[in-house]
């Protein structure tokens, strides 16, 4: 009776590890987060990860409502997660920067820890992405705590009010996609709520990698876009900037090009 108790018990653990999700939310210190995963996971095989910031004054639930975004990363063998923003609005982070309220660092790293205990995660293969205030999350995360994920992946937004000295998190895997016609944060020049210029971010980016050369023109499989790259450097990183015609704007599928672009890097990056 014993053995088969624990063996009912044993059947029970990988659900109880995951039970939260699309609709269910997953909570932890500082606020929640929604995942959803690929419809024909066995339960065991590792997932690559995908964590998709939204923009201001957005949510996680409306981020789920955009199913080609979220079908995206899952169709990929992925686990889309969307992180929630008090009253919309991610704060920046790093020293001599951080704004008041929630410790925004605090918050994304009690995330990432808690989906890892959740679901098996593919460590070679994860991702911060996000949209405007969103994407200026992704570059906060990347330049102060560059450990949590392998790649980022920001779209149209970038560091705001001001830019950090340096990136004390070290060298990391970047591509960062723009429209030349953004009207609301400017690509090369301070934005209406103060966005900084993002050549600026690739600059400190770029010393942050130890960048040797110039960049190339490489094919982005999306003919909206005109990509450069950087993957010579004393890291070993690679930066990728990715321009476009339009203005503030982020289709559904340049969140999964991220995963596929994060799946063609270099090993050694």
């Amino acid at each position: 009776m014993r053995i088969f108790l624990f063996s009912f018990l044993l059947l029970l653990l990988p659900q109880a590890a995951h039970a939260c999700g699309s609709e269910t939310p997953c909570e932890v210190p500082g606020g929640y987060y929604l995942a959803a995963v690929p419809e024909d996971w066995d339960n065991e095989t590792p997932l690559r990860l995908v964590v998709y910031f939204h923009g201001w004054n957005s949510s996680p639930e409306a981020t789920f409502r955009n199913k080609a975004m979220v079908n995206g990363a899952t169709l990929r063998n992925a686990l889309f997660v969307a992180p929630f923003a008090e009253t919309g609005y991610w704060r920046q982070i790093g020293e001599g920067r951080a704004e008041s309220g929630r410790d925004e660092a605090a918050y994304i790293r009690a995330v990432v820890d808690d989906v890892r205990k959740r679901w098996p995660i593919d460590e070679r293969q994860t991702l911060a992405s996000g949209f405007s205030r969103g994407a200026s999350m992704v570059w906060n995360i990347a330049c102060y705590s560059g450990d949590l994920f392998r790649a980022y992946a920001p779209i149209a937004g970038g560091f705001w009010r001001s830019n950090p000295e340096t990136c004390p998190a070290g060298p990391v895997n970047l591509r960062h996609i723009h429209g030349l016609s953004d009207g609301v944060v400017a690509f090369d020049e301070i934005g209406i709520y103060n966005s900084m210029p993002i050549t600026e971010g690739f600059d400190i980016l770029s010393q942050t990698n130890g960048v040797a050369g110039e960049a190339r023109e490489v094919a982005s499989g999306d003919q909206r876009l005109t990509c450069s790259r950087w993957d010579k450097s004393d890291s070993g990183r690679v930066l990728e900037l990715c321009l476009h015609q339009r203005g503030h704007s982020i289709p559904a599928e340049w969140v999964a090009q991220g995963l596929d672009w994060l799946e063609n890097l270099p090993e050694g990056s």
